[in-house]
């Protein structure tokens, strides 16, 4: 498939950390003809330091020679002076790939003339370049040879050797790729062309654990996925629309993550290699996403759209949401990656988001549990309770005030037309439910973890009134589950179903906020809030299960998963704070 130039250097140039030059560079080589006898890390540390890659090959006048590669990628891509005299630079890099030796069982290896390169994703400044240039000539014999492969060289060679001529090459992945650039813009949603390509990128191949080395054909999948990832980023900015690329990439990732489930591979090094490259990059398109717009965010009702007319009633709750969810999501992801993570920073600009975009604490579909569970979870965990009690005293006003006045509760069938058409003619149809609400009974949960009695005797009169059920949804998979005789998707365990689809295996588990009086035989007793607080900590094991992904360290990703295609949170979610001190245990 012909690729813009372009897009191939501004990939090359993505390539941050040295670790993902190290991985595809071989790669370029292999696809060259060379023949590589040492590999990337082998031998960093060790005495034959300055030669990353060892190889042969023949060079540009067909002769076969020895190749010592020297890669420079990450913070040192760019060779500055400072970096050319370092301790570890490019100075003492070409003495010891001068001078010292590498002994191999290659047939005439010490025969073969030899070219020493550097390698790297960047540039040259200031006065290295003749610095360089100087070094090369004083090292260089008839059989001693210096080049330097730049970002320039480096785009020219991977454009005509690896990306043109082995990555998105064959028909389907081709077509399936140009018309997905060709609609990228043209929906709110993916294009299904999307899902078939990166589909067909996970099963074009059966995977099988490799006895030797690792498979190429898969190292060229994974490349080809990280590279249409980060087209797809760079179309998308290119129309400044970073909402597209956060919508394709979600999905991706989480493909991706479902793949390896699918093929029990969290725990081999070299595939989750491949994955903690591509999660990072669709990090980094996130928190340049919020980079962008939290500034306008922050601003009083910074989410509401001035052009979005009487859309607006229900598109700036819509939005918000989806923007608190997301940012939630990134929140979360910096305290498990990030040792230095600033509790305090966060705290404040979670609680300057909400305050700042009043429908925040206005939900108008059940879904809209996600973002309003994680942001109550962070602010506990930032041990910012009254923070924590405010917001959720908001959501349940703004609930109580919609019933009452409108006699309508958050969609539970998640229908947005449902809302829309109920603004418009006041009317709900058939299709809208509210007579259960899930949300209402999560948020009752909260009401005991964050011991707001005065507000629990309020909420109970209301529901009891207004006869709302209360069921959180349980899936059928947990420990200590007695229903997994009711599962219906045998082939997929409750992780393979929350990164495919939106999760049905389950039932509602119902919460009531009355008891029972055997004495007095009266069955709908006032249920008091010490008894409802020992309720909910009697459900505690209602659901448990053991996560492979957070067994892998990505525990977030579950969250992700949760917001793509829309599956309520499992109890676990929440369960999980102890009540006495309202922190994780």
């Amino acid at each position: 498939m012909d690729i813009n130039p372009m897009i191939v250097k501004e990939y090359l140039e993505s390539l941050n950390e040295k670790d993902e030059l190290n991985r595809i560079f071989p790669m370029l080589l292999e696809a060259m003809g060379f023949e590589i006898l040492t590999k990337p890390t082998e031998y960093l540390g060790l005495q034959e330091y300055g030669k990353d890659i060892i190889a042969i090959g023949k060079d540009t006048d067909g002769i076969k020679k020895r190749f010592y590669f020297e890669l420079k990628g990450g913070d040192d891509r760019n060779i500055t002076e400072k970096k050319f005299h370092s301790r570890d630079g490019i100075s003492n890099s070409l003495l010891n790939s001068r001078y010292k030796k590498f002994i191999s069982a290659y047939p005439k290896f010490e025969k073969l003339n030899l070219i020493i390169v550097v390698v790297h994703n960047g540039i040259v400044k200031g006065n290295v370049q003749s610095l360089m240039e100087e070094m090369f000539v004083e090292l260089s014999t008839d059989e001693i040879s210096f080049e330097r492969w730049d970002i320039s060289r480096l785009t020219k060679l991977f454009n005509e050797n690896l990306f043109g001529a082995y990555l998105l090459v064959d028909e389907e992945t081709t077509r399936l790729f140009n018309r997905t650039l060709v609609n990228l813009n043209s929906s709110d949603g993916i294009s299904n062309d999307f899902v078939k390509l990166i589909n067909y990128l996970f099963t074009k191949y059966d995977w099988a654990s490799p006895k030797r080395g690792f498979p190429k054909k898969w190292k060229l999948q994974f490349e080809s996925f990280k590279l249409i990832s980060f087209i797809i980023y760079t179309e998308a900015k290119k129309s400044n629309n970073f909402e597209t690329a956060k919508k394709y990439l979600t999905h991706s990732i989480l493909r991706f993550w479902l793949w390896i489930l699918k093929n029990k591979l969290e725990n081999d090094k070299k595939v989750m290699g491949y994955f903690m490259q591509s999660f990072l990059f669709y990090y980094k398109v996130l928190a340049e996403y919020f980079n962008r717009t939290i500034d306008v965010a922050f601003l009083k009702d910074g989410l509401f759209s001035e052009h979005g007319g009487r859309y607006e009633q229900v598109g700036y709750a819509m939005r918000t949401f989806e923007y608190l969810q997301y940012y939630c999501f990134v929140l979360n992801v910096n305290r498990h990656i990030d040792s230095k993570f600033n509790y305090d920073n966060a705290k404040l600009h979670l609680v300057k988001l909400i305050n700042s975009n009043s429908v925040s604490a206005r939900p108008l579909l059940d879904m809209h549990s996600i973002p309003i569970i994680d942001t109550l979870l962070l602010l506990i965990k930032f041990d910012a309770k009254e923070e924590a009690k405010a917001y959720l005293n908001n959501v349940l006003a703004h609930i109580k005030w919609g019933k009452e006045n409108h006699d309508r509760l958050p969609d539970a069938s998640n229908s947005i037309e449902n809302v829309v058409k109920f603004i418009i003619t006041g009317e709900k149809s058939v299709f809208y439910s509210d007579s259960t609400s899930p949300l209402l009974a999560v948020l009752m949960e909260f009401v005991a973890i964050l011991d707001m009695e005065d507000v629990y005797y309020g909420m109970k009169k209301f529901i009891n009134s207004n006869n709302i059920e209360l069921g959180i949804f349980v899936p059928h998979h947990g420990l200590n589950s007695v229903s997994r005789d009711l599962i219906k998707d045998e082939e997929n365990d409750l992780e393979e179903q929350l990164f495919s689809k939106s999760v049905l295996d389950g039932y509602q588990s119902q919460l009531k906020l009355k008891t029972i009086n055997i004495e007095n035989i009266d069955f709908n007793e006032e249920l008091s809030f010490k008894d409802f607080k020992d309720k909910i900590k009697r459900k505690m094991d209602e659901f448990e299960y053991n996560y492979r992904t957070d067994n892998a360290q990505f525990p977030f990703l579950k969250d992700l998963a949760h917001i793509y295609f829309r599956t309520p949170y499992f109890p676990d979610k929440w369960r999980a704070i102890d009540f006495q001190h309202n922190t994780k245990s």
